[in-house]
């Protein structure tokens, strides 16, 4: 989740709780290397996890890997990985980051699906991904890159705020890099000893000068 990104979550979630009554669980699908996260980008918890627990919001992250930080492990490929929801009696808020790019596009629809059978009346759903953004495995990239009507025509919801949003560029990573590493990322496309995959990665610098954009939805059942 880019710096940006997290600003316009952080922003989408005061003002819907400015109207409305808070989520009392947030359930951080793919949440990742949480601990890691927190040192690497500091901004996802200063502008969305910090304000939500100021509001004694409870957060779930919830991932395959048994990453420092995470909450519940578990594999959500299968049919009944959202089990653990059934325990949660309050209004429920799932946020899928980054995800769905990363995830076999054949698994998109079964897989809100299976999310929206877990929400309740009022529960929440934000959605964000990729609209124009380079190759990134981890470990696939799919190259999804929907706008925002692509992702609010996959489930009935009530959609409350839908956006593509300028997310710096690729510009403002390179600078702060050191003199090594900035000529060792200017060589590399060049470098013909490579894997397709680290070949593709190399285009990240086509976003030197030009924004990365991200494509968010936030919707209410």
């Amino acid at each position: 989740m880019r710096l940006q990104e997290s600003i316009f979550i952080g922003n989408v979630l005061k003002n819907y709780h400015a109207d409305q009554k808070k989520f009392e669980y947030v359930i951080n699908l793919g949440s990742g290397n949480v601990k890691q996260l927190r040192q690497n980008k500091p901004w996802i918890n200063e502008y969305v996890f910090a304000y939500l627990k100021k509001i004694n919001t409870k957060i779930l992250h919830v991932d395959t890997e048994k990453f420092p930080g995470v909450d519940i492990i578990q594999d959500l490929s299968l049919p009944n990985s959202l089990s653990f929801c059934d325990k949660l009696n309050g209004s429920k808020l799932f946020i899928l980051a980054n995800v769905m790019e990363h995830i076999p596009k054949s698994a998109h629809k079964p897989f809100l699906k299976k999310i929206y059978k877990k929400m309740n009346s009022n529960d929440g759903l934000i959605i964000s991904v990729p609209y124009d953004y380079p190759y990134h495995a981890d470990p696939i990239d799919n190259m999804y890159r929907p706008r925002p009507n692509d992702l609010k025509v996959l489930l009935p919801l009530k959609w409350k705020a839908s956006e593509i949003i300028n997310a710096g560029s690729y510009w403002e990573e390179f600078i702060n890099m050191n003199t090594f590493k900035k000529i060792r990322k200017l060589l590399k496309p060049i470098w013909i000893f490579q894997t397709p995959k680290k070949y593709l990665e190399n285009h990240r610098l086509l976003y030197l000068f030009k924004n990365y954009q991200i494509t968010i939805v936030f919707g209410i059942k």
